[in-house]
């Protein structure tokens, strides 16, 4: 809603216009370039309003002549353009440093018709949005607007959409040929395979949809953690007698090394045996056959700058290995590292993405290390109760 406020600094933005018209038709006084400070134009004094509302809105506001000379430039249109020391009385390209701008603002010069624009300054790498007005034959006026935040969210959601439609596609298309097949009357060991398939196919869809509805929910803040002083040694063995019976068929070797089992830590043992439980899910699935997974478990003192104790837990094994420049990446969601490699192993990409927002829910925080060929180990901290 709009409040009494807005409606104030919108009244006064108009009514200070009316006097910027006669001003700017004055001639300049001083035709050497100077820095941004009162002129003879553009006083303060003269036009305490104008001064006042460019002070305090959240966007940036420049003034042109009719030879598109800068008059007057904010302090936020300078922090957005990331120019230190703008200088009147030179051409607007100076500032802007984008022709396509500079065009745009000669165009509403010439036929006096609002015009917009999204431009990119290479100097503050962010994404601004221009829209230049007429000012009755005095110049221009042009409003710029940080819209870096709501561009990395449209590309977030576009990300999202693609990276959904992919993981569909796939099970998907699998249901499709193996309905097919059994609408066609196979042989019953044939049937009785295809239906098989298609319940892994159901399990691998309703698993997606679970894992984006987990998502959805712990990064809108609508999953409370029910956090109590627990121990960790209990929730750690549930996770491993869980994971057993896939490291066995693979004949892993499965261990923990808990000295602090006593330790309390403030969590939510739910939570925090589901990201177990991932880290270990993924250290199997990419370990071959005869290597090793251990949970070590140790108290440390400080944690990325905070003052401790804390617990750190590590899930190491002896697998794959993640690649140096896929590292940082791991966390994002539907991030897979080598889709060739990881195609049949399954996984929807946002196991991570979900570990890292609950751990971080509970004031810890979670990275990797690893070593291409030689291994990984995920790590996360708890505080200590």
């Amino acid at each position: 809603m709009i409040s009494l406020l807005d409606i104030i600094l919108t009244l006064a933005l108009l009514a200070s216009l009316g006097g910027l018209f006669w001003c700017l038709r004055r001639p300049l006084s001083r035709p050497a370039p100077q820095l941004l400070q009162p002129t003879d134009s553009l006083d303060p004094a003269e036009q305490p309003l104008f001064f006042a509302v460019a002070a305090a809105v959240d966007v940036g506001m420049i003034v042109v002549d009719q030879h598109r000379q800068l008059r007057f430039v904010s302090q936020a249109a300078m922090q957005m353009l990331g120019v230190h020391e703008p200088i009147l009385y030179l051409g607007l390209i100076t500032i802007l440093r984008d022709h396509q701008a500079d065009a745009l603002v000669g165009d509403v010069l010439t036929d006096g018709e609002p015009r917009e624009m999204t431009m990119r300054p290479i100097s503050s790498g962010r994404t601004l949005r221009l829209n230049a007005s007429a000012l009755n034959g005095a110049g221009a006026l042009l409003i710029i607007r940080d819209v870096t935040q709501l561009s990395m969210l449209e590309r977030s959601r576009r990300d999202l959409v693609a990276n959904v439609s992919h993981e569909l596609r796939t099970p998907l298309a699998s249901l499709k040929l193996l309905v097919e097949t059994v609408q066609s009357d196979p042989p019953p060991d044939v049937a009785h395979r295809m239906l098989e398939q298609m319940a892994q196919e159901i399990d691998s869809v309703t698993q997606l949809v679970d894992e984006l509805h987990d998502l959805a929910q712990i990064e809108s803040g609508r999953v409370s953690l029910k956090l109590a002083p627990l121990p960790i040694g209990p929730v750690i063995e549930r996770a491993l007698e869980r994971i057993r019976p896939q490291a066995d068929r693979k004949g892993l070797t499965l261990g923990a090394e808990i000295p602090h089992i006593e330790q309390a830590v403030l969590m939510d043992p739910n939570r925090v045996g589901q990201v177990l439980l991932n880290l270990l899910h993924n250290a199997v699935k990419f370990t071959a056959e005869g290597g090793n997974v251990q949970i070590r478990v140790r108290l440390i003192g400080e944690d990325a700058g905070q003052v401790g104790p804390w617990l750190l837990v590590s899930v190491c094994d002896s697998g794959v290995g993640i690649p140096a420049s896929d590292l940082p990446r791991i966390f994002e969601r539907f991030y897979k590292v080598d889709r060739a490699r990881t195609r049949h192993a399954g996984g929807t990409g946002l196991g991570l993405a979900i570990a890292k927002h609950l751990i971080e829910g509970h004031g810890g925080r979670l990275w990797a290390e690893s070593v291409e060929g030689r291994g990984s180990t995920f790590s996360f901290t708890l505080p200590v109760a």
